[in-house]
């Protein structure tokens, strides 16, 4: 059996590949993924609660009501909870800005095994942001009255 050497290009291509696929992993999937990490994304049309509930129990363990224009990323740790039995994982989380797939989870709680829980995304009433007094429709004048002069009205039937 004869082997031959990888030539410098097919290597380079490989190493690149390799590191960026290390690189990328450490990042956070909006649609879920194979990493095991979880981005949830609130929006003024579709702000979002999550809840996390026990199923064993039925009670929820995490609620996060997310503000607008921010985003919610977790993930369980299999090992670090307080109790073996009814809460052996911790589940890391952040509240970032919106779009920041690469944030630090600051935030950490025992919590029972991922396998145990259901998470369950809530959608609250839209949140349209307040619009200034300067852009409403002006409905009247206070320097002129309702009616329209005789001289300035047309006649549309005659």
């Amino acid at each position: 059996m004869k082997f031959s050497r990888l030539s410098p290009v097919r290597t380079i291509a490989l190493l690149s590949v390799g590191m960026l696929a290390s690189v990328l992993s450490g990042c956070f999937n909006p649609n879920g993924g194979t990493t095991g990490y979880f981005a949830y994304i609130s929006t003024p049309i579709s702000p979002k609660t999550i809840v996390i509930t026990e199923l064993r129990t039925g009670q929820p363990v995490f609620v996060k009501e997310i503000p607008v224009g921010k985003q919610l990323n977790f993930r369980w740790l299999s090992d670090g909870g307080t109790d073996p039995l009814y809460s052996p994982a911790l589940l890391e989380w952040t509240i970032t800005d919106a779009g920041n797939n690469a944030s630090l989870l600051d935030n950490q709680m025992s919590c029972p095994a991922e396998e145990t829980c259901k998470i369950t995304v809530e959608i609250r009433d839209p949140e349209y942001p307040a619009r200034p007094d300067d852009e409403r429709y002006r409905v009247d004048s206070e320097d002129k009255s309702d009616e329209i002069p005789e001289s300035e009205s047309k006649r549309i039937y005659e």
